[in-house]
């Protein structure tokens, strides 16, 4: 995806949007801690982390969409949208 491109929400709305801006690794992050082995109602402190692992969606970019619609602009997580045509 870049600057240009025409894009539509993944989720199948029927609206076309023009990406106007990126910010590249916006949301998200590599890894998390994780605390392993707990039951529901136990109480949590920091130093009961055991693992570190990777995140289910790791770093997202963050797009500027124009939408042809209702001419609004909004920021989209770069996961939701579909690239429906690439821009030269």
């Amino acid at each position: 995806m870049k600057v240009g491109d025409l894009v539509r929400l993944a989720k199948g709305h029927p609206a076309w949007g023009l990406v106007m801006r990126i910010d590249e690794q916006y949301f998200g992050a590599r890894q998390v801690y994780k605390i392993v082995g707990t039951k529901r109602g136990d109480c949590l402190r920091p130093s009961m982390v055991n693992t570190i692992s990777p995140t289910r969606d790791g770093i997202r970019d963050r797009v500027l969409v124009l939408w042809t619609e209702d001419m609004a602009w909004t920021y989209e997580e770069s996961t939701i949208l579909e690239v429906v045509n690439e821009s030269r």
